[in-house]
């Protein structure tokens, strides 16, 4: 963790725990006749809603605006998204479903993305200033990918640590963080029976008794100034989501701790692990469930969750995504991420639903028109690795409903078209999927057997149970070399020298840094050879030639980084320049686009590593030293 983010640790007695939790017993925070100006506020962080928030409106995306292949590779590197180990791109069936989910999820909003991105171009004072900014492609991906981080296990475990604080808790800390430009800083969710919305505080303005207001930039009010009402000694807040007059506001949401929550934006720095299997929550198996109509029942092993009673943490909600707009004639849709076990039902009783589920055995989704029963079960999750089989998805479709079945395998995605009034079950086996059609009176219908393809395929079955075969979309490698080149520039402040809140030490804690040997081959040679293929590629966009470089010598590289799991890294070079690389357990080095480096990597003996862990140490306690006399200075006692 960054040295220079303070992390304030809050100590609550068991009894103040106890009487704020959920903080049902208490009346609504009545709305302030009058709010202090911005400008007065006793903490601020200098953000200007107009100057450096978006000067556009949270947007419901579309193509080419959704999350897609590119945007995976940039957040997890092309080794855990990609078939294929060089050249183009083709995400696995798991990876796919995952970005499907992401993507179906931005059609609801994306104001995640824009709290995330305009905070993080105020911190280092990017130019132009955002809110002179219209939307290109470009920050449409950026937006796209944060938008994402928020089905991260490190954000979703960051978020969660905030979630059963105090209303007082939290504001404390936004006083003490928008206050001091080197503290870490936030953006903030708020939850009602209408879902969930980020935005992101600026100021703090609290009266001796508890009351007051965190200013707040809300991206579905651009260039206005919004805020939530607090009164921290009732644990109570209140914030006008719909109308323009936030006093007299009649559905003005409100609640108390449980209900808002703070996410670091240090959480969202890259690299994040492989999140396909467990959808990286931490946990082996997920539900991710969106309704327009909100109206479903989810029955599981944790018990009965209804959709008009999500809470995030509680009844097995890991998270509730944060990205409606302000939507003046409808309900705003909003994806519920559920933990689950073996077995779960989700009843729909009317309005389109979608259901999509990863496990250790597979992954899948389940789009309905209407009203449908949907069952799933997975196998008993287990701590091996070794690949399990057994996912069962089934769904009964009523009359006038139009359903899909999609499942996963580990080099298939199977669409099935359920046809109306039937019962449709589609099972992963070991060696094949299975896909049982019934009738109302359980006689079978339709008996579809697809044996596992060694190759990556998408595979139609029709209501018929007749089988077409599809090639899956993939992406070039100029696409692929591209997105992992940005992976490194989720956040502008990677690239920016004067960010406010340093980030390389957070990516330092989740890449770890190996001292690795180089042996080459031929102790003749004074540089290493790549494998004999053409140095000229061609972008298949516009077929315009680019040369590649031919060969990388020992004195060109001065470092490697390594992930954790020992596959994937960069190649540091002396130019500055780096080279995302595939490392092969024998520790053979493949370039992303298919150049073999003809170098061997090997981790450095444990008593080298030792060595460094213990000067790493060394020097980490000299910079918590040099830290805590600056901050000596600057905080009176």
């Amino acid at each position: 963790m960054n040295l220079r983010l303070r992390k304030r640790l809050m100590l609550l007695s068991a009894a103040l725990l106890f009487a704020s939790c959920g903080g049902a017993s208490n009346p609504p925070i009545e709305a302030a006749v009058s709010v202090v100006a911005v400008e007065n506020a006793s903490s601020s962080l200098g953000f200007d809603v107009n100057r450096h928030g978006w000067f556009f409106e949270n947007y419901e995306a579309s193509e080419p605006q959704l999350f897609g292949v590119t945007d995976a590779v940039a957040l997890f590197g092309d080794a855990a998204v990609c078939v294929e180990i060089s050249g183009d791109c083709t995400p696995t069936p798991a990876a796919a479903e995952w970005i499907d989910m992401v993507a179906s999820a931005m059609e609801y909003g994306v104001c995640e993305g824009l709290t995330s991105a305009s905070v993080d171009r105020f911190l280092v004072s990017a130019e132009p200033e955002t809110g002179s900014l219209v939307l290109t492609s470009e920050l449409e991906r950026q937006i796209a990918r944060l938008f994402a981080t928020q089905f991260l296990h490190d954000v979703i475990a960051a978020t969660k640590d905030w979630r059963d604080q105090s209303v007082m808790d939290i504001v404390s800390e936004l006083q003490a963080s928008l206050a001091d430009p080197f503290a870490e800083q936030y953006t903030l969710g708020v939850y009602s029976k209408f879902g969930g919305h980020s935005v992101l505080p600026y100021a703090v303005d609290l009266d001796s008794q508890g009351r007051g207001v965190i200013f707040v930039y809300d991206p579905n009010w651009p260039g206005e100034k919004r805020y939530i009402e607090v009164d921290t000694q009732a644990n109570r807040w209140r914030f006008s989501y719909f109308a323009a007059d936030q006093v007299t506001d009649p559905e003005a949401w409100t609640g108390g701790n449980g209900r808002i929550d703070l996410t670091p934006l240090s959480g969202r720095e890259a690299p994040f692990s492989e999140p396909f299997k467990g959808s990286g929550t931490g946990v082996k198996q997920l539900l991710a469930i969106s309704s327009s109509a909100r109206n479903w029942t989810l029955t599981s092993a944790d018990g009965v969750l209804d959709a008009k009673s999500v809470v995030p943490g509680r009844d097995g909600v890991v998270a509730v995504t944060r990205g409606a707009p302000l939507d003046r004639g409808s309900q705003p849709t909003h994806l519920v991420l559920v933990e689950w076990s073996e077995d779960a039902e989700l009843q729909v009783e009317d309005g389109a639903a979608k259901l999509s589920l990863f496990t250790k055995a597979g992954a899948g989704s389940v789009v309905v028109s209407d009203t449908a029963t949907i069952k799933v079960q997975a196998p008993p999750d287990t701590d091996s690795d070794e690949e399990t089989t057994g996912l069962t998805i089934e769904v009964d479709v009523a009359k006038e409903t139009k359903a899909t079945v999609t499942i996963a395998s580990a080099t298939e995605r199977i669409q099935v078209k359920a046809e109306a009034d039937r019962r449709t079950s589609v099972q992963l086996a070991t060696s094949s999927t299975r896909i049982e059609v019934t009738d109302t009176q359980g006689v079978n219908v339709v008996t579809v057997e697809v044996p596992r393809s060694d190759e990556r395929l998408d595979i139609v079955v029709d209501k018929d149970g007749d089988i077409e075969t599809y090639v899956p979309q993939s992406i070039s490698v100029e696409e692929r070399i591209e997105a992992i080149e940005e992976s490194k520039e989720l956040l502008v402040g990677d690239d920016v020298t004067s960010r406010t809140v340093e980030v390389s030490s957070i990516v330092a804690e989740k890449v770890e840094i190996k001292d690795l040997g180089i042996n080459t081959t031929d102790e003749a040679k004074t540089t290493t050879t790549l494998d004999q293929r053409s140095a000229v590629s061609t972008d298949s966009k516009d077929d315009e030639e680019r040369t590649l470089p031919a060969d990388i010598t020992e004195n060109d590289v001065t470092g490697i980084r390594v992930n954790e799991a020992g596959d994937s890294g960069t190649l540091i070079l002396a130019n500055g320049s780096e080279i995302r690389v595939r490392i092969s357990s024998n520790g053979d080095v493949v370039t992303s686009d298919g150049r073999t480096v003809d170098i061997t990597v090997k981790p450095s003996k444990d008593e080298q590593k030792k060595e460094a862990d213990t000067t790493s140490d060394k020097n980490t306690t000299e910079r918590k030293k040099e830290e805590t006399t600056d901050s000596n200075k600057d905080e009176p006692l």
